[in-house]
C-alpha cells in the first residue's frame, strides 16, 4: 500500500514557457489531475510530471473525485481521455509513455524493468515493515545483493534511462531518497555510485519543486556526507 508520511496543501502546477517536443503537446487542456500527499508516494509523481513541464492540478487525497479503487494515493485522472491509472510505477509509465519518453523498445524494456524493479525489490530494501504495514526500519543499514548489483551498474552510467535524465532514474531515485529523510544517520558510503547518483537526482530543480527546497537542501548536505571529496 502507498504509505502517508506527511500531508500537504493542495496545489496546482504549471508548466513552463520552455517545452522540449515531447512536452510540447501537453497543455492545461490536458486535464491532468493528481490526487496525493506529501506523506505518500505522489511527490514522486510531482517530480516527474515537473520534470517533463506536465501542467497538472493536485487535488488531496480525501477529494470524492479520487478514482483509486482503494481510496489510496496517488491516483491520477485525465479527463481529456477519461482515463484512471493509480499505483506510482503505474503512473510514472503511463506519463513517460504518453509524453514521448518510451519511443522505441529499447526504451520501454528500460523502463518497465527499473520502475517495477523499484516497486517489487527496491521498496523492501529501504523499508521494513511489520506485520500491520507499518514502516519500523530500513535495509539500507545493512549491506545487500540489490544494492551492491547497483551500484555496479551506476559505475557503468550516469542514468538509468539511458543517456538522460528519465523515469527510471525517478523510480528509483525517488525510493532511495526517502531514505534518508525519514532515518536519520543511514549512510550510503557502502555504495559510492548510488550516492553519488542520489546527489545528481536531488540535486535538479523539479526536485525541489516536488519535494520543497528545503529537502533538497538536507538531501545534498547528507549525500555529500557520503562521497566525501570525490
Amino acid at each position: 500500500s502507498e504509505r502517508r508520511r506527511r500531508r500537504h496543501s493542495t496545489t496546482v502546477a504549471s508548466s513552463s514557457s520552455s517545452k522540449s517536443d515531447d512536452e510540447s503537446s501537453f497543455t492545461s487542456s490536458s486535464g491532468y489531475t493528481l490526487y496525493g500527499s506529501q506523506g505518500s508516494r505522489s511527490p514522486l509523481v510531482d517530480w516527474y510530471l515537473h520534470e517533463k513541464q506536465i501542467p497538472f492540478e493536485a487535488k488531496d487525497p480525501h477529494d470524492v473525485s479520487n478514482p483509486h479503487p482503494f481510496g489510496q494515493v496517488p491516483a491520477l485522472r485525465q479527463n481529456e481521455d477519461d482515463v484512471e491509472v493509480f499505483e506510482s510505477g503505474a503512473i510514472l509509465l503511463y506519463l513517460a509513455d504518453a509524453c514521448g519518453e518510451l519511443a522505441d523498445a529499447k526504451a520501454k524494456s528500460n523502463a518497465y524493468s527499473w520502475v517495477l524493479w523499484a516497486n517489487a525489490s527496491l521498496d523492501p530494501i529501504c523499508f521494513k515493515e511489520d506485520a500491520n504495514g507499518r514502516v519500523i526500519d530500513t535495509g539500507i543499514k545493512n549491506d545487500t545483493k540489490g544494492m551492491r548489483r547497483l551500484d555496479d551498474v551506476l559505475s557503468k552510467r550516469e542514468w538509468l534511462s539511458g543517456d538522460a535524465f528519465g523515469v527510471a532514474d525517478v523510480a528509483v531515485a525517488a525510493y532511495l531518497l526517502y531514505v534518508p529523510q525519514f532515518f536519520q544517520g543511514v549512510s550510503f558510503k557502502r555504495w559510492p555510485n548510488v550516492a553519488k547518483f542520489m546527489g545528481r537526482c536531488c540535486s535538479r530543480e523539479s526536485y525541489a519543486k516536488a519535494f520543497g527546497p528545503r529537502v533538497q537542501s538536507y538531501l545534498i548536505g547528507e549525500l555529500m556526507k557520503d562521497v566525501g571529496n570525490e
